[in-house]
């Protein structure tokens, strides 16, 4: 069992909640972000312990100001070892991004900074955000993808590499596995219809299949209830019926938080969630290879 999934049935085994995935200031997303203090401060009171996940994206590695480029990475530790030192619980992950074979010079500097940078984190989670040089959740970059592709090809692009990403067995976890369906819904920042077939796409449904016969932990991310999407990711109907045929797959809950405010406004929903997953599972599933 990966260290990811340890972690998980850990807290299960304890009654305990966390929400596995933060992003603080560090992440590039983050634009009115927050200290790994601020988080652990407002997780104590919420009674959810944060799980840092910012992100890592082999493409900025070049970028002098950037949180994991060689020279920043360290100070990036440092950080967490003094909020650390308040005595307050948590957990450092990285939030990874995988890409396509077009990209494979990224995705080996991904894993050369996994590797070199094992010890210092409790687990690496992977992502797919990018198809063709384009963010698929951010509006206006899959916007622009679309001029580009009609849709069912951008969704067929995404679950290929994700299929990809999942089979590589570098990560302990895999993030939001159908957020490619971020901006199909309704509300203002809708692009697309959501159709009852997105809910239940055999694709997702392999995706998971795949994290659970590799060990891979599945996030159950909640931040699609912000979305046009507005459910789970992977949408929750399709994760209950996976559940009755895997029983032994790990999931674990995010909320995709990139600021305090937006843990704090989550974290009723995180205890819930949590619950609903239930108990710790046995340990019968092959660990990732690390």
């Amino acid at each position: 069992m990966n260290p990811l999934a340890r972690a998980v049935n850990g807290l299960r085994s304890r009654g305990e909640c966390a929400d596995m995935h933060i992003h603080t200031a560090a992440s590039i997303d983050a634009i009115n972000g927050n200290s790994f203090i601020d988080y652990m401060e407002a997780g104590e009171k919420a009674g959810v312990i944060p799980g840092f996940l910012d992100h890592f994206q082999a493409e900025h590695l070049a970028e002098e100001d950037y949180p994991f480029a060689p020279a920043n990475v360290n100070g990036y530790l440092e950080s967490y070892d003094r909020a650390r030192e308040t005595g307050l619980r948590s957990f450092l992950g990285l939030e990874v991004d995988y890409y396509a074979p077009t990209q494979e010079e990224w995705n080996q500097q991904t894993v050369a900074f996994m590797d070199d940078h094992r010890d210092q984190f409790d687990y690496f989670v992977g992502t797919v955000h990018d198809i063709l040089g384009n963010k698929i959740t951010l509006r206006d970059e899959l916007e622009r993808l679309l001029q580009q592709e009609d849709f069912d090809q951008v969704v067929a692009d995404y679950f290929t590499i994700l299929q990809a990403g999942i089979a590589a067995r570098r990560f302990d976890g895999f993030a939001h596995l159908d957020v490619v369906y971020r901006f199909n819904g309704t509300g203002e920042n809708a692009l697309l219809a959501r159709r009852d077939e997105y809910l239940s796409d055999p694709r997702t449904w392999q995706a998971m299949a795949a994290c659970a016969w590799t060990g891979t932990a599945i996030e159950l991310n909640l931040r699609g209830f912000d979305h046009p999407w507005q459910t789970t990711y992977p949408a929750e109907p399709a994760v209950t019926r996976f559940l009755q045929t895997f029983p032994g797959a790990i999931f674990f809950v995010g909320s995709d938080s990139h600021d305090v405010g937006t843990f704090e406004r989550f974290a009723p929903l995180v205890r819930d969630y949590c619950g609903k997953l239930g108990s710790p599972v046995p340990d019968v599933i092959a660990a990732v290879d690390s």
